[in-house]
């Protein structure tokens, strides 16, 4: 049977071993960072999922448990990581097989009343992301079954499932000193940054790794002819770009004099394009120097010149139309990208070694410039895009610049005139720059939510501090109790307020316990007043302990604070002492200083995502807003990786404005050769 035969006899299922390490290397392209971000925040979300369990922890305790965690988060990232590995490799099979119900519990050494607690938290988050992503999981099973050659396929064939992402995570975080408690905790601190992502990877698997259901065969000489389409014809002019010679044309009458004028109008025969190949060849391969402040002349003066100096006929041969207009295109794009301010000068350097290759390959491929989704051309918009901002000095931009400089250097090459060559590194570079690109949205994201946390719980403070103020208001009271409500119980209120939802009734107690305990040492106006406080003492009491053990205050402050007090309700009881003993302490604090918006309207209505350009001692970076409190006029700006840069008050943005240390920067988001071919088709 031969290849035509095979193809038509119908469809055949997918090499699965190829289908694998497909889904392997684009899961861990999404799913290696947000688990990097994850155990690096292990220590600041542990309290937080813990909740009220935090109670059985003192202060050392939970420091020492907090630098454990520190020490052991990269082993259990790479242990993690391992063991998500062995679920592709296929060494997790047998053991998965053995566990058909999910995962044992009962060969770890807890307790039963543990083990049952701890696999209960497991399964319920292995049920809420499967209820969660359950359109994403059928849909990537489809695909899977399809690729198959199967109608349907059980979920524990794919690789990714939740269940099986679980368990590799429960066996990772086993063996680690940890009660069951913080085992809890890690799972939740996995699944509020890890698992809550896996739509997301999902959805992407599904856009990137649709295979289809039959992979046909074609014959070598057939899918040499599909990769290089017409390598040594010339492409006809199509009319979109046709018209774009039209706009050039008009483009150069609007500008003449300039070097983009028309060579020659002089009837004569027309270099070749091998000819013109060559000479670019040339110039790339003996780039001649200048001497110092003097300008490289455009492209096609360099180019006819070479072309005079490599020919032996005394017949005159000037540039054909499209051949010159394909040469100024390119220059003016070039032009473009050697103006643009937002390109360090070494970013700059790199990209503009390009123009001769890209001359080349763009010689009788007119479809470069007429069609946005080129191969080339989108080779180049990506270029320019990945150098847009970068601060060199920063050791993740500088292996960004560094892959720059690698691909300039592959299509430098003689391979750089072949158009697979153009066509393989844009992939290859398109590919890298997403993963870059997810990478610096994931890390923006978790500083953009840690940022809101924090806005949050300021603005909570704000309201526990004027709570506590209007309490005291008007009462004159004792400076160790003015003190404690202000430096102590203030804690103990914004842990409440923040856990409201989960314990709604600790609010009113908690305040109360506050009322309380300014009304019992107040001196009673009478014997009724007085026997009122004594009955409430108890109870008083009882709560001040609680909510100190609620935030883990120091043992040894808690006694002395309950003895003083003891000690100021006895002399409240007595009526000769209470007048001496009581401190005048009616003076409120000042109320919270508003910031004052002193900010300029540039720096005021900067909004998220803006760039502003930074000026210091002649250097200049970058860096994008990403976080703006309104209320605090507090702005926090990232680098093109998404890592925090600073936080600045936005009055002290508009004083380095003003100082021209600042700038905000105007972003054109049209690539770089829409930007250039856009204006001149606007003529």
């Amino acid at each position: 049977m031969d290849d035509r035969q095979q193809i038509n006899s119908g469809s055949k299922p997918a090499n699965m071993a190829d289908i694998s390490r497909e889904i392997k290397a684009v899961f861990f392209e999404y799913f290696e960072p947000v688990l990097d971000d994850c155990c690096m925040r292990i220590d600041l979300e542990l309290g937080v999922q813990l909740g009220k369990n935090r109670e059985k922890f003192s202060k050392e305790q939970y420091i020492k448990l907090l630098e454990y965690l520190r020490s052991i988060r990269k082993e259990l990232k790479q242990n993690y990581l391992l063991k998500v590995h062995d679920i592709f490799n296929g060494m997790y099979q047998q053991a998965a097989s053995n566990q058909p119900g999910g995962i044992d519990f009962s060969k770890v050494s807890l307790s039963s009343d543990a083990a049952v607690k701890e696999s209960h938290a497991v399964a319920q988050i292995i049920s809420e992301c499967e209820h969660l992503f359950y359109e994403e999981l059928a849909s990537f099973n489809k695909h899977l079954a399809r690729s198959q050659g199967k109608h349907t396929i059980a979920d524990s064939q794919n690789p990714i499932f939740p269940d099986k992402l679980m368990r590799a995570l429960v066996e990772s975080i086993q063996p680690l000193k940890l009660n069951t408690d913080c085992r809890i905790a890690l799972y939740k601190i996995f699944e509020a940054n890890v698992f809550s992502q896996l739509g997301f990877i999902y959805r992407e698997l599904i856009k990137r790794c649709a295979v289809p259901v039959a992979q046909p065969l074609y014959r070598v000489g057939e899918i040499k002819e599909m990769d290089e389409p017409a390598l040594t014809g010339v492409e006809p002019c199509s009319a979109e770009f046709r018209l774009l010679q039209e706009k050039l044309s008009l483009w150069r009458e609007l500008h003449t004099p300039s070097a983009y004028d028309l060579t020659s109008a002089l009837p004569a025969a027309f270099y070749e394009h091998f000819e013109i190949l060559n000479a670019l060849q040339v110039l790339q391969q003996f780039n001649e120097d200048l001497d110092a402040g003097e300008k490289m002349p455009v492209l096609k003066w360099r180019v006819l010149k070479k072309l005079e100096e490599l020919s032996f006929s005394d017949k005159v041969k000037k540039l054909a139309q499209q051949d010159e207009d394909v040469l100024d295109l390119v220059a003016l794009i070039f032009s473009e990208i050697e103006r643009d301010e937002l390109l360090q000068d070494a970013v700059k350097k790199v990209i503009l070694q390009l123009e001769i290759p890209l001359a080349a390959i763009s010689v009788g491929r007119y479809s470069i410039f007429s069609l946005a989704d080129n191969s080339v051309r989108q080779l180049l918009d990506d270029l320019f895009a990945a150098g847009l901002f970068l601060n060199v000095d920063e050791h993740d931009e500088l292996l960004i610049l560094q892959r720059i400089v690698s691909t300039v250097k592959k299509m430098s090459k003689e391979s750089g005139v072949v158009f697979s060559g153009w066509t393989k590194e844009a992939d290859e570079f398109s590919s890298f720059l997403s993963k870059q690109n997810q990478r610096s949205q994931v890390i923006e994201q978790n500083i953009s939510q840690s940022m809101n946390k924090q806005q949050e719980v300021e603005s909570v403070r704000k309201v526990v501090f004027t709570l506590i103020e209007n309490s005291m208001k008007g009462k004159a009271l004792p400076t160790a109790i003015v003190e404690f409500l202000r430096n102590v119980w203030s804690e103990v209120l914004l842990d409440v307020y923040m856990h409201n939802n989960e314990q709604p009734e600790r609010l009113e107690n908690t305040v109360q316990a506050m009322d309380d305990l300014i009304v019992s040492v107040i001196p009673p106006a009478n014997d009724d007043h007085k026997k009122q406080i004594l009955k409430l003492l108890p109870g008083l009491i009882a709560e001040l302990r609680k909510g100190l053990k609620q935030i883990s205050y120091d043992k040894a402050a808690q006694s002395r604070f309950f003895k003083d007090l003891a000690v100021w309700h006895i002399i409240l009881m007595d009526k000769k002492e209470a007048k001496q003993a009581m401190v005048d302490d009616t003076a409120v604090p000042e109320k919270m200083d508003a910031v004052a918006s002193n900010s300029s309207e540039l720096a005021k209505n900067l909004t998220v995502g803006s760039w502003v350009e930074f000026t210091s001692e002649s250097l200049k970076y970058w860096g994008k807003l990403l976080w703006k409190d309104a209320a605090m006029e507090n702005m926090l700006f990232v680098r093109k990786n998404g890592e925090k840069m600073f936080e600045i008050q936005a009055n002290e943005l508009e004083k380095k404005l003003r100082l021209g240390q600042v700038a905000l920067v105007k972003l054109d988001p049209r690539g770089i050769t829409e930007r250039v071919l856009s204006e001149l088709l606007g003529l």
